[in-house]
């Protein structure tokens, strides 16, 4: 199951992307839209959730996995710590508003590590 990219620690439920557009405006918000600009077809294939109940649930994150047959990863927002979270099974990434352009470093990330694009 693709949810098994955000962990068992919680169960997530599938959310539309206007559903998630309305809901979630906070830390990283336009990060789905530089995606959909610069990676268009990675923007395609994109599934949004959110946490349903869990051992800690943050309802007020944001959950994303692409998944194209080959590539798989996760993209998590968090607004309460401020940090755009990409990871698969084999790495992971924290973003921060500590950088002047966390969404150039989040598709920059993307593209190499995922896409193996340079």
């Amino acid at each position: 199951m693709e949810t098994e990219l955000l962990g068992d620690h919680s169960k997530y439920i599938e959310e539309k992307s206007e559903d998630l557009t309305t809901r979630y405006n906070r830390f990283g918000k336009d990060l789905y839209r530089e995606i959909q600009k610069e990676l268009p077809e990675v923007f395609k294939k994109l599934k949004y959730y959110r946490e349903k109940d869990g051992l800690r649930t943050f309802p007020d994150d944001s959950y994303a996995i692409f998944e194209d047959g080959k590539t798989e990863f996760r993209i998590i927002l968090d607004p309460d710590c401020e940090i755009i979270c990409l990871g698969n099974f084999e790495t992971n990434i924290e973003i921060g508003n500590w950088n002047n352009d966390y969404y150039k470093e989040a598709i920059e990330f993307i593209k190499k590590e995922f896409l193996k694009i340079e």
